[in-house]
């Protein structure tokens, strides 16, 4: 023992120095079991720290599409006739073996040929003639022309339209010197022409090109302002918002009309994403909700919060299917039957991407039966916007019986 240890105390009794001899071991095996446990916490740690490593390297430097690789193109064909019931498919291997090939001799092929200008498009002719020929024209005669056609553009041209009123009144109706209370002659005059913008400056065609470059061709305001500054017609982009947003006024029976049309159709898909609004203090969250029914329409939609009362909103009065992810704002619309959920695929697929490298055969097998219902529902999605809400299944749900047979087993 050392000297001097607490034990060694002549005053103590030898029970009490055995008692505190049995103290003192057991707060040095707490300790141990203490150290030991931040020891696994630390490696737990480390070995987190390092997926997450492994997975950002792979996100800025790897490839970032999740996809099969290319040697298992035959599985999923394979796959894709056994969902769609084609005869045989069960005694044929899943892969069968490429067929034999054999080397070709070689030949000529054809010179390409430049594809000719749409005809619809106007042509500006420019006859071109030697210097000698226009020095002394009687001196040659004409024996024909080689025609070379070359694309052009020209700058778009902004125009003022002055929209005249003429004013008339009838000629028996001047007014009479000799009466004693002459009568005001009656004034024709054309209405005032309708415009988008009431007593506004843009007219119609302005309008739609600045509309179609900032929605459709993505080109901000500011960019806007100097397209169209280069062309002559300074706007500023204070103007031009101020222009979209009583469009938007405008539009809004036109969107609502998508809106319920689009609640008529047996399936919608939704989803929601987060965006920073500009606030007095400091940004905040809202949500931009997206709404596509297939064939139909592309609808979106802005809620302050990603709450039922958004989910309410987005679909009143819908009844049919939802593809939607498994956040618990759609729980309470399949509480009574009226939607039926319908589980993204593309995020079940994301696990059995990641299961690649842990168990990659089963991994494959699932994602092959996916990209079977991928293939299908592509190859049916014209017929989706016309099926009837409550139709019979269609002839993927061998495929996604097989597919349920292996989630428990990759899981």
């Amino acid at each position: 023992m050392n000297p001097g240890a607490p034990w060694d105390d002549p005053s103590l009794s030898v029970l009490q120095q055995r008692d505190l001899l049995l103290l003192q071991w057991q707060l040095a095996l707490l300790r141990a079991e203490q150290l030991q446990k931040e020891r696994d916490e630390y490696r737990t740690l480390v070995a987190l720290l390092r997926e997450e490593n492994e997975r950002l390297k792979r996100g800025l430097l790897g490839q970032k599409a999740e996809r099969l690789p290319r040697n298992d193109a035959q599985l999923s064909l394979a796959i894709l006739g056994l969902a769609l019931g084609a005869p045989g498919t069960d005694s044929q291997p899943l892969a069968p073996p490429p067929p034999p090939t054999q080397p070709v001799a070689p030949h000529t092929r054809r010179k390409p040929v430049r594809k000719p200008l749409p005809p619809e498009l106007p042509r500006v002719v420019i006859e071109l003639t030697p210097p000698e020929v226009q020095r002394a024209p009687q001196d040659f005669h004409y024996i024909g022309c080689d025609t070379r056609e070359v694309l052009e553009r020209r700058p778009a041209a902004t125009v003022v339209v002055q929209l005249v009123y003429k004013k008339f009144v009838a000629n028996d109706s001047q007014p009479d010197s000799s009466s004693q209370s002459p009568q005001t002659p009656t004034v024709h005059v054309v209405p005032t022409v309708e415009l988008p913008i009431e007593r506004g400056l843009a007219g119609p065609g302005l309008l739609a090109d600045s509309l179609v470059r900032r929605f459709q061709d993505h080109q901000p305001l500011h960019r806007l302002e100097g397209i169209y500054g280069r062309e002559g017609l300074h706007l500023r982009r204070s103007t031009l918002g101020s222009w979209h947003q009583q469009l938007a006024q405008l539009a809004r029976p036109l969107v609502a009309a998508m809106f319920r049309d689009a609640m008529d159709s047996p399936c919608l898909c939704t989803d929601a994403t987060g965006v920073l609004v500009l606030d007095k203090e400091r940004c905040r969250t809202g949500h931009f909700w997206v709404l596509v029914a297939p064939g139909r329409h592309v609808l979106y939609r802005y809620s302050p919060g990603h709450n039922k009362a958004a989910v309410d909103q987005l679909l009143a009065g819908y009844k049919g299917f939802l593809v939607a992810d498994a956040h618990a704002v759609y729980d309470h619309l399949f509480a009574d039957g009226s939607i039926v959920e319908v589980g993204c695929w593309s995020h079940c697929r994301r696990y059995f991407i990641k299961a690649l490298d842990s168990d990659p055969d089963r991994a494959k097998t699932a994602l092959s039966y996916i990209t079977a219902l991928f293939l299908a529902g592509t190859a049916a999605g014209p017929r989706l916007s016309r099926a009837p809400a409550a139709g019979p299944p269609g002839k993927i749900a061998p495929a996604g019986r097989c597919l349920l047979s292996v989630l428990p087993a990759a899981a």
